[in-house]
């Protein structure tokens, strides 16, 4: 019997409802009664605290370094008169911690690695008929348990202040509406897969041939580029052919730490959300930069379909699933066993705020909102430099998203009696860029200065 996580018995977020599931063989989803995430506040409610684990080769490394982390991040909580620098050291400092944890449980286990391979070096012909087959059955038992970890998105509202930290694919998006009652969708967080150009000009800085890392389906023994946990890719990287020639590792636990982001009227919904559901979607409607919109979407719809907003994250993780599902058998696929999916929505002004004795919550929208999301993204380059002197690009006041609240790239798909406010329909009206790439061309002119500009960067 598996114990329960001390995690539970934290003070739970009473305007967040979260869903966990795993899927498995044959469709199956189990709950496992949101074993890999928690949502919880501090007592005197000036804080919350919120994080998805994303498991790698088995349960038990998630649910190790889920507890760690609370345990780094609110014993003591965070207070809110710490400056921004202080809480960004912070939660880096969690990550850094909770991975040196992780790895010193597995000493023993890397000391007796490190002997079993040297014994079969040694072994004599008579000797290895014996014993190899032992040693062998050994030293897998090993690798499984070493190659245990997990992905982690983190979330802490301090006050007005929202900031996001994670390693690994799970996402963390914001859902806030523009100066025309538009909902717009914010990514936070930067996706650490081959697929991330950050990621490729790290793993390329070691040595690595990032043409073929685009087209591989595995770095070493996982998708993703940063983890907590599984040691086998980090310490015992040289065993994995993809990766063997970088000159250190490149599988690292080094989060990204985005914020201070300010939390204003504007903000309606948080939403943290693992891989397993998004790649889900994006499989089924086969188009990925509209991921995010088609997501909330489907959130928006069940806020509208509820009445108890604590069902919304079970209702959404279901429709994905059996939309899923039907997807494969209209297909004849086979779905990949063993996916974990969790959701996790935090409510600020989307609908009226949950009661202290916290009954069944009828859903109650803002009727300011217009309820089909746009879709908002930054780029992973932006996201790297967001810091106390440029976190103006998600406050309050003027930025991007109000500069950019006429801008809609699907709005020939889309009814506006019910969206979009009525305004005139200029087509010659040339659309205002919002990424900013000034400071990939910046970073791209100071490699090549100093020599270290990667070979397929013309």
């Amino acid at each position: 019997m598996i114990a329960r996580p001390w995690t539970d018995d934290l003070p739970k977020c009473r305007n967040t409802c979260v869903a966990s599931y795993f899927s498995q063989h044959g469709g199956n989803s189990n709950s496992t009664d949101d074993y890999l995430c928690f949502y919880c506040q501090t007592e005197d409610n000036n804080s919350c605290l919120y994080g998805v684990f994303e498991p790698h080769n088995g349960l038990d490394a998630a649910r190790f370094i889920m507890q760690r982390m609370a345990a780094e991040l609110l014993l003591p909580p965070p207070s809110i008169n710490n400056t921004d620098e202080e809480i960004r050291d912070r939660l880096r400092n969690a990550f850094v911690s909770v991975e040196k944890a992780y790895i010193e449980n597995y000493d023993g286990m890397i000391a007796e690695r490190t002997s079993l391979q040297y014994r079969l070096q040694t072994l004599s012909e008579t000797q290895i008929s014996q014993n190899c087959d032992t040693i062998l059955q050994r030293l897998k038992e090993i690798d499984q348990h070493l190659s245990g970890g997990a992905t982690v998105t983190l979330a802490l509202v301090l006050g007005s202040r929202l900031f996001v930290g994670g390693v690994g694919e799970a996402r963390a998006l914001l859902g806030r509406a523009d100066d025309n009652c538009v909902l717009r969708v914010v990514q936070l967080s930067a996706e650490h897969a081959p697929t991330n150009e950050d990621e490729l000009l790290r793993l390329a800085q070691l040595g690595l041939d990032v043409d073929k890392l685009r087209n591989a389906q595995y770095l070493g023994n996982q998708t993703g580029t940063r983890c907590l946990g599984n040691y086998l890719v980090k310490g015992l990287y040289k065993a994995f052919p993809t990766i063997s020639a970088a000159t250190s590792e490149p599988v690292v636990a080094t989060p990204e730490i985005h914020g201070p982001i300010m939390l204003d009227e504007s903000c309606r919904f948080l939403v943290l959300v693992s891989s397993g559901v998004y790649k889900r979607i994006q499989e089924v409607k086969g188009c990925s930069e509209q991921t995010n919109k088609q997501l909330a979407q489907i959130i928006v719809e069940n806020f509208r379909k509820q009445s108890d907003f604590k069902k919304v994250s079970h209702a959404v993780l279901q429709e994905i699933e059996e939309e899923f599902m039907a997807y494969c058998m209209k297909n004849n696929l086979t779905p990949k066993p063993n996916t974990h999916m969790t959701l996790l929505i935090r409510n600020f002004n989307f609908l009226q705020p949950v009661p202290q004795n916290d009954p069944p919550q009828s859903i109650k929208q803002n009727p300011s909102v217009r309820f089909n999301p746009i879709v908002q993204s930054k780029s992973t380059t932006l996201l790297r430099g967001l810091n106390e002197n440029d976190s103006e690009i998600y406050s309050s006041g003027t930025n991007d998203l109000e500069n950019d609240s006429n801008i809609d790239t699907n709005r020939s798909n889309e009814s506006s009696s019910d969206i979009y406010p009525s305004r005139p329909c200029d087509r010659d009206r040339r659309i205002k860029g919002y990424v900013d790439f000034s400071c990939y061309y910046e970073n791209v002119a100071k490699a090549r200065k100093n020599g270290t500009l990667p070979s397929f960067i013309k």
